[in-house]
């Protein structure tokens, strides 16, 4: 009988030896001399994968973006009625005109124009002009009130000078004539 308490003591211990090692190394996932993944893995393999990841979808993202930009800068260049060369053109910025009696200043539709110095009578198909300061339109033959914004509606449509010198604003196409 005193075997069996001997051997019945033996396997107690035993199963705690093995208990309690199996306890402290799931206990502890990694130490610094045995590390449960290494440096080298990970500054060496696992940063690289996920950097050249970050950088693919940077691209996608980014190639996604200039398309998304280019589409609607072309939508806005269409609405414009052309490209845009990032300067200023002959419709986007006022020209000072200079007429004689009797000149005439015939203008494409969309031209704004505001008479500064002299005098002038609108011409073309009524309304000849339309007159942005007062909310009226101006009929062939009548003069410009100055220092009012005009805008020419019809193509053809423009002013006559009637003073010897007539100096009007103008921003869009027109000719003298």
């Amino acid at each position: 009988m005193k075997n069996k308490v001997i051997i019945a003591i033996v396997v107690c211990a035993s199963i705690l030896f093995v208990s309690g090692v199996s306890i402290v190394a799931f206990a502890s996932p990694g130490t610094a001399t045995d590390p449960l993944i290494s440096l080298s893995y990970l500054t060496n393999i696992f940063r690289p994968q996920v950097l050249e990841e970050v950088d693919k979808t940077g691209q996608e993202l980014s190639d996604g973006f200039d398309a998304r930009i280019a589409m609607l800068e072309s939508q806005l260049d269409g609405a414009r009625g052309g490209a845009d060369s990032g300067e200023p053109g002959p419709s986007d910025v006022f020209t000072v005109v200079t007429l004689s009696r009797g000149q005439s200043l015939t203008c494409l539709v969309g031209v704004e124009m505001m008479l500064r110095i002299g005098s002038a009578t609108a011409f073309g198909s009524s309304p000849a002009l339309v007159d942005y300061t007062s909310g009226s339109t101006l009929s062939s033959g009548n003069a410009l009130t100055a220092n009012h914004m005009y805008l020419v509606t019809i193509e053809g449509n423009g002013v006559t000078a009637t003073a010897d010198t007539t100096r009007i604003l103008v921003r869009g196409d027109y000719k003298v004539s």
